[in-house]
Order: C-alpha cells, then sequence, then structure tokens
C-alpha cells in the first residue's frame, strides 16, 4: 500500500472528528486494522470499503492520487458536494477528441462509442494500466 493511501485514510478521518479506535468500532474493523493501514501496511480491498463506509465517503476517494485536502468541519457542508461535482464534470484525459476541436466539427461519435467498449474490455480484465495510458 502507498504512503499516500495511508495519508488520505488519515485525512479523512480526522476530518471526520474520529479516533482510530472510534472509525474501528464504525467500520467494524479492530484499532490495530485501522492504525496499520495508517502506517503504509498491506491492506485488502474490503477493508478499505468498511472504512469509507465508516466515513461517509466513497471508497475510490480513498485511493484517489490526487485526493483534494479534505475540508474542515467549519466550512460549509456543500463544499464537499461542490469537490465531487467537479471531478465528476472534468473530462478524462485523452478522451477529448482533438482533430475535431481543432476545426469545430462535430464530435465522432462511433470513435468514442470503440474508445468506450476497448476501455470496458481493458477495464474488466483489470489492465488499468491501459485503461489509464
Amino acid at each position: 500500500m502507498t504512503m499516500e493511501l495511508a495519508d488520505n485514510v488519515r485525512k479523512y478521518r480526522r476530518r471526520a472528528g474520529m479516533s482510530q479506535e472510534e472509525l474501528a468500532h464504525a467500520a467494524g474493523l479492530s484499532p490495530a486494522t485501522v492504525r496499520k493501514v495508517e502506517q503504509g501496511g498491506t491492506v485488502r480491498m474490503e477493508t478499505l470499503h468498511a472504512l469509507a463506509r465508516a466515513l461517509g465517503i466513497p471508497t475510490a476517494a480513498l485511493v484517489a492520487s490526487d485526493a483534494p485536502e479534505p475540508a474542515g468541519r467549519a466550512e460549509e457542508p456543500n463544499r464537499l458536494n461542490l469537490i465531487q461535482l467537479r471531478a465528476a464534470l472534468t473530462p478524462a484525459v485523452g478522451l477529448v477528441d482533438q482533430d475535431a476541436q481543432a476545426v469545430g466539427e462535430e464530435p465522432n461519435l462511433r470513435a468514442y462509442a470503440r474508445t468506450v467498449r476497448d476501455a470496458r474490455v481493458l477495464y474488466f480484465s483489470d489492465s488499468y494500466k491501459s485503461v489509464a495510458a
């Protein structure tokens, strides 16, 4: 597990105002497991999912490489929703048809559909590096 993941778990736990013991109880895990995760030990996806549910965040937020700094408790609650909305609206890298954008033509829907089909096949065959490329 990367230290980035450990840092994300710690940030979101602190943002929620929870101790390691409180998070462990809410997630149905042992405090030693939470400590291990925050120290960068190996962790199963099921454990991350339990931690994310207890923190009230998507599991993907814990493993995101560019996770935003969690908003403090004093900030308005809609700020968290705006962060998620921005992430959802930001186009994925590589999905913009540069040729069509430059000329001002309509997007090539067949090319997009083929790209999505190819990415889906790669995704479900666990070829995540290929999907990212």
